[in-house]
């Protein structure tokens, strides 16, 4: 990783002061102490007695401050920075951002007579500044277009993208001809030579849209988000009778300790770990969190048999007592949790999977699905009357809306899956083959020439044989074993390379709009649509930039589908009061039912509100997947 994190500009390069590397400075933002010397001492510099040259301070006068003196100066400077951040309603994980460790860093070294930028210097040269310095990463990224092509992405925050421009769609999110012309846009701005296929929500407008692109477009293909479609059928399992009582039972219990406080840091020292997992999409969320409940299961329940429980104000309220019985006494409750677990797990796996960063997903979707449905089936002890339900519910979202020729090219092309002695056989893969070929190559001669290359791969002769090709397939990403070992192919190679790059989701932050929405709501001071543009396409691809370098930082990926901060309105720890009340019967251990427990299914939270409202004021972003 060549990027330096400098004075003034963490990404690229700075124009002076002590430069880190990226780990460094994002190390610093995570762990800094008080008691430790950084950038934040250079504020203390006192250069009254005009010992500056060229605008830098003495710093050794810091060091022979008294004790007393250097907490006060570094007080002061907390306090200004904080008031700073109170003033404004600037949210207190932006003190985490590299950013503003960069700025106390260039003001610290730059010392006293700093003249702090004019308002009008930030919205004009200073924003174009950045604006260029953002293209130079966007531009590197573009440089590999022509061999890696490209998804364009549409109604997301995608992880490991570049971000094109954001366009106000408020007016046209159902009609199909004008998305149309948006996408079809993008599509003649980037080139349609490089541009594979287009990823989009599944909605039926979107859906029109696609059917007019690849009609334009004949060597474009229109792919829906695979997250979106397997979210669905995590949405159609949380309906059925027998999960929807429990998700019902696990909110109430969530939404009792997440709305009390004291609660909350009892149950966090019983437990060592948050109840809740907040995910990507709502539904992912439903089921990671059961299976975490399940894991926390014998810490809560010595929560609520612990002297401090009994002792406290909650565990002789009504409220208290019915969460204890969910907890403690509710036979059916545990039971239906891991029944939640096991047929949902593997698709969450599936999930996890396509919105990973490490490896593209385009080579795993068809098998993975498959391989999901197929563990669904064994952890219910291969009972047909058990899984085809399920099954039934995964196959119409699948052969609907989700199966593409590109899932099976890019599973015919996945060594790991058509080396496999279990590998599938199935017409429809080699079809999907084909018809990528067809569409993608458009010449005649190249289409015949790979395909005669396909049985060399097929029958592991030359370098395919080779023991370096053998003993890696199963261990290197698609693309990067393609790369190593297809020179014999180069056609094949350069095809095979394309189809496995490509990714399978358009929407893995759906949750999280905060960058546009932040951005737009400066409205009030009158930007530019010029300016709202510059700002939005700079925070996007700094934050994408800045994922990549903390995904670099990490030894091991972190799970994808995990986000860092609980929204405040979310459904499961939103006050159940403010929603419809749900009665659940609680069964004990003995089969006796213990009276009606008042719950909320918080279908309709404050979030879900706010995002229904909001679509009428969301862009539809653009963004590039390159591999």
């Amino acid at each position: 990783m060549e990027e330096m994190i400098d004075a003034g500009s963490y990404f690229g390069s700075g124009t002076g002061g002590q430069s880190s590397t990226p780990l460094e400075t994002l190390n610093f933002c995570l762990n800094t102490s008080r008691g430790v010397r950084g950038p934040m001492n250079r504020y203390m510099v006192n250069s009254g007695n005009g010992d500056e040259v060229n605008g830098v301070a003495d710093v050794d006068k810091v060091e022979k401050m008294t004790p007393a003196a250097a907490k006060e100066h570094i007080n002061q400077v907390c306090l200004d920075i904080g008031r700073f951040f109170f003033e404004n309603g600037i949210p207190f994980n932006c003190a985490r951002s590299p950013s503003f460790v960069s700025m106390c860093h260039s003001i610290g070294s730059y010392g006293r007579g700093f003249k702090v930028p004019t308002m009008y210097e930030l919205r004009t040269w200073i924003l174009q500044e950045e604006v260029k310095t953002t293209s130079i990463i966007v531009d590197g990224i573009k440089a590999t277009w022509k061999k890696t092509r490209v998804s364009i992405l549409s109604n997301g925050c995608p992880h490991g993208n570049v971000f094109l421009r954001s366009i106000d769609a408020s007016d046209c999110v159902k009609d199909a001809n004008k998305l149309f012309q948006l996408l079809d846009g993008v599509v003649e701005e980037i080139g349609e030579d490089i541009v594979i296929q287009v990823v989009t929500d599944n909605a039926s407008a979107y859906k029109a849209t696609g059917r007019m692109l690849i009609e334009k477009r004949k060597r474009l293909y229109w792919t829906p988000c695979a997250a979106h479609c397997i979210d669905l059928m995590l949405e159609r399992i949380r309906e059925l009778p027998q999960t929807k009582n429990v998700v019902l039972k696990a909110k109430r219990v969530a939404n009792f300790i997440y709305n009390h406080q004291w609660v909350l840091s009892l149950a966090r020292k019983y437990a060592q770990k948050d109840l809740l997992r907040p995910a990507i999409t709502r539904f992912a969320t439903v089921f990671l969190t059961l299976d975490n409940m399940y894991e926390l299961k014998q810490p809560l329940q010595m929560m609520f048999v612990s002297k401090e429980w009994s002792g406290c104000a909650w565990a002789k309220k009504d409220e208290g007592k019915a969460v204890k019985k969910i907890i403690m006494n509710d036979k059916a409750f545990w039971h239906n949790v891991v029944y939640c677990i096991k047929i949902a797990k593997p698709l969450v796996d599936v999930l996890r999977m396509v919105d990973g960063e490490l490896t593209p997903a385009m080579g795993f979707i068809y098998g993975a699905m498959d391989e999901a449905k197929e563990k669904i089936a064994k952890n219910l002890d291969g009972e047909v009357s058990a899984y085809k339900e399920i099954w039934d519910i995964i196959d119409e979202k699948w052969e609907k809306q989700m199966h593409r020729d590109l899932h099976a090219a890019g599973y015919y092309l996945n060594p790991q899956f058509r080396w496999s002695p279990n590998v599938s056989d199935h017409p429809e893969i080699k079809t999907g083959l084909w018809n990528c070929m067809e569409r993608i190559l458009d010449d005649r001669e190249l289409f015949i020439k790979v395909d005669a290359q396909l049985q060399d791969y097929k029958d592991k002769t030359g370098f395919f044989g080779h023991f370096a090709s053998l003993s890696s397939y199963l261990t290197r990403p698609p693309v990067q074993w393609w790369d190593h070992v297809g020179d014999e192919v180069p056609e094949l190679k350069a095809f095979a390379m394309k189809i496995l790059g490509l990714t399978c989701s358009a929407s893995a932050c759906e949750r999280n709009w905060s960058t546009f929405n932040q951005v737009h709501t400066k409205r009030r001071n009158r930007l530019s649509t010029n300016r709202l543009n510059s700002l939005v396409y700079i925070m996007y691809n700094k934050k994408l930039k800045l994922k990549f370098l903390k995904k670099q930082s990490r030894k091991v990926e972190e799970d994808p589908l995990i986000v860092e901060d609980v929204l405040s309105d979310d459904e499961w720890i939103a006050n159940p009061n403010d929603d419809e009340d749900v009665s659940i019967e609680i069964e004990d251990e003995h089969g006796g039912g213990h009276g009606e427990i008042e719950s909320s299914e918080s279908i309709l939270s404050k979030r879900q509100r706010d995002e229904a409202s909001n679509k009428r004021d969301k862009g539809y972003f653009y963004s590039f997947r390159t591999h």
